[in-house]
């Protein structure tokens, strides 16, 4: 369902237009600000009944916030002003009065013009080594904000759509972005935590699949808290609650080597061994 939108504002750019054929959210960048911000307008992405079996779905069924644009506008703002208290690295929102004449759920944010990690590691122009290395920060920021999360028992400090394309890169340091989803407060931290590192280890085998190994390898080495690790592997393969099973199951009958059962078997396979790490 398409919403109408108020006129572009005065200095602005718009910097996304409404994906998923014209339904998803607007990004207006305003260059002239010092320093530059961007403008997230959240809009409603599908039509009205559609976005409540969505929403319901979110809510009772899947362990998440909701869909709606209310919604989402709300859980961004929780999760961003959350990894921000804890001094992790995201794209952080910025104060500012929302125009008036917009009727739709919209946050300010930093302006971060970086590439996104996706771009860089499925880039073959670039040096291994230069991919490598970014890979070994994504570990270690992943296994410190997910030990983090499971300190807390805080399920919005894990990405719900585990991607590398939700981090802009800046030199070595990797910003995460796009928070709009997320776990209700009672989710199994633990199962989050699989999710997460699941989608990531996907993305990065479907990056570049002539050196998904090399990836996955330098992502498990990467990641500190090996116990952490262990056990997040563990529940990817073999938890997931009541539909865990059935859903692992029924994707193994279609599977293929990118699957998400697939590459956590391999990451499973890329721990470095006790006697490698003495």
């Amino acid at each position: 369902m398409k919403q109408d939108l108020p006129p572009t504002p005065e200095g602005a750019e718009i910097l996304q237009a409404g994906g998923r054929g014209g339904t998803g959210n607007f990004l207006y960048l305003f260059p002239n600000e010092q320093p530059p911000v961007v403008l997230k307008v959240y809009r409603t992405r599908r039509s009205a009944l559609n976005e409540f079996l969505k929403d319901f779905s979110e809510r009772h069924l899947e362990g998440k916030r909701g869909a709606t644009a209310a919604t989402r506008q709300a859980t961004e703002k929780l999760g961003v002003d959350l990894w921000t208290r804890e001094g992790l690295p995201v794209v952080r929102r910025v104060e500012r009065p929302i125009p008036a004449d917009f009727p739709l759920p919209a946050l300010w944010f930093e302006y971060c013009a970086g590439p996104v990690l996706w771009e860089v590691l499925s880039d073959r122009q670039r040096t291994l080594d230069t991919r490598l290395t970014l890979v070994e920060a994504l570990a270690r920021t992943l296994s410190h904000r997910h030990t983090r999360a499971v300190e807390l028992n805080e399920p919005l400090l894990v990405h719900e759509h585990g991607h590398i394309k939700h981090f802009f890169v800046q030199g070595e340091r990797l910003l995460a972005f796009d928070l709009e989803h997320g776990y209700r407060p009672d989710y199994p931290v633990i199962r989050a935590v699989a999710r997460e590192l699941s989608g990531i280890a996907c993305s990065l085998v479907r990056a570049d699949q002539a050196v998904a190994d090399q990836f996955l390898l330098t992502l498990a080495a990467g990641y500190a808290n090996r116990a952490l690790l262990e056990r997040s592997l563990a529940e990817a393969t073999h938890g997931g609650g009541w539909v865990g099973a059935p859903r692992r199951w029924f994707k193994g009958k279609r599977s293929s080597p990118q699957s998400k059962a697939r590459v956590m078997k391999r990451l499973q396979e890329s721990l470095p061994r006790e006697s490698d790490r003495t």
